[in-house]
């Protein structure tokens, strides 16, 4: 059925095999969203799946070392900028976070760098001596004095969802309008709820699963968000009407669709 996806055909080096399949979920990010549409003949001839091939992601250091002393955060979560040109970062107080454990001596922080391609090929020594200048600078004397006792690093290139102006228009919503068996979740999907990242992938995922079931009602199981504080209310508010006065749907559930 050409208006349909039947099976999926799975390879690596080693082995390939078919899957057949009644309904399809693409469960991933922009990156590979954009690289499937791109390898695939089938899926490029229709306009929403080339549409994807404008969608990309961006790279993602995330670090965290461990402290032989406590430092005193001001927050579990610390934004930071200014140290790399171009890149931004959060701060993470693991310790605050999820507590202190048997056996750790000291504070456990995670360093998260975002749009982080220029620090991707440095050694991981180098990065975890640069991370702990970093944190000596933000926080200064408690964390000058703690010494470095462990660290770990990961390197996602590419990995993570970059919103752009624009972008918006060439997101997947949750039913493929193409193809009537094939569904998309994550944050990179269309939702009108207002939730972000992890959240979002979540709830989309619920969105994907009630759509397979056939459900009228796709945010059947899905908890609304919290009522907005005002200013953010006030924001939403000026910005729909000014979307609507240029021709816009308006209620806009989140900062991508300011960016129409």
């Amino acid at each position: 059925d050409t208006n349909q996806i039947t099976s999926v055909s799975c390879a690596s080096k080693d082995t390939s095999f078919n899957l057949e399949a009644d309904d399809v979920v693409f469960a991933v990010g922009a990156g590979a969203l954009n690289a499937i549409s791109r390898s695939s003949p089938l899926l490029s001839q229709y306009p929403e799946f080339r549409n994807f091939t404008y969608l990309r992601g961006t790279s993602v250091l995330a670090t965290r070392i461990y402290l032989d002393t406590i430092i005193d955060t001001p927050y579990s979560a610390n934004a930071c900028w200014g140290f790399d040109a171009g890149v931004g970062m959060t701060v993470f107080d693991i310790t605050k976070l999820h507590g202190r454990k048997d056996g750790d001596p000291g504070s456990v922080l995670e360093v998260d760098f975002y749009y982080s391609n220029s620090l991707l090929g440095l050694s991981d020594d180098a990065l975890t001596k640069k991370v702990k200048r970093d944190l000596d600078t933000i926080f200064g004397k408690s964390c000058i004095n703690s010494n470095v006792i462990d660290a770990a690093i990961i390197r996602l290139p590419n990995a993570v969802n970059w919103y752009f102006p624009g972008s918006y228009s060439y997101m997947p919503e949750t039913r493929s309008r193409s193809l009537p068996n094939v569904y998309f979740a994550g944050d990179i999907v269309k939702s009108r709820h207002g939730s972000w990242s992890q959240e979002k992938a979540y709830v989309t995922g619920i969105e994907a699963a009630n759509a397979v079931l056939g459900k009228k009602d796709t945010m059947e199981g899905v908890l609304a968000l919290e009522p907005d504080e005002p200013h953010v209310a006030l924001g939403r508010e000026m910005v729909s009407s000014v979307q609507k006065l240029l021709g816009g749907k308006g209620n806009a559930p989140s900062l991508v669709d300011f960016l129409w």
